[in-house]
């Protein structure tokens, strides 16, 4: 089976499901999607995929919005740096986990079966 096959497959199933279309499809997904990497929607992927991938977009925001100082504070490189690690480890790490307990809530299909 393809992958857009299955991708349609566990949007109707989450659709279904009633999961609001901002949470099965966010945009980073989308994005990485677009540039070619085929990946299936948050709720079929693991803890650590999950983790990681919300870890790298949001760190990167967070960086750039204390590096320039866009919240007020003008912060070094090191600090700016530091503190989208310490964010983006909070941030990835509480994404994976609601994923993983709405995907167990739902009882949703595996993406290898869809």
């Amino acid at each position: 089976m393809s992958f857009e096959t299955r991708l349609a497959n566990a949007h109707a199933e989450l659709q279904a499901q009633g999961v609001w279309l901002s949470n099965y499809k966010p945009p980073m997904f989308s994005l990485l999607r677009m540039l070619g990497i085929k990946v299936p929607p948050p709720y079929y992927l693991g803890f650590h995929l999950n983790a990681v991938i919300a870890f790298w977009y949001f760190a990167i925001i967070i960086f750039l919005v204390m590096y320039f100082g866009l919240l007020g504070s003008n912060d070094s490189l090191r600090s700016a740096l530091d503190k989208a690690a310490l964010w983006g480890i909070i941030y990835g790490v509480g994404m994976a986990t609601f994923y993983a307990i709405r995907r167990r809530k739902l009882q949703l299909s595996d993406w290898s079966s869809l």
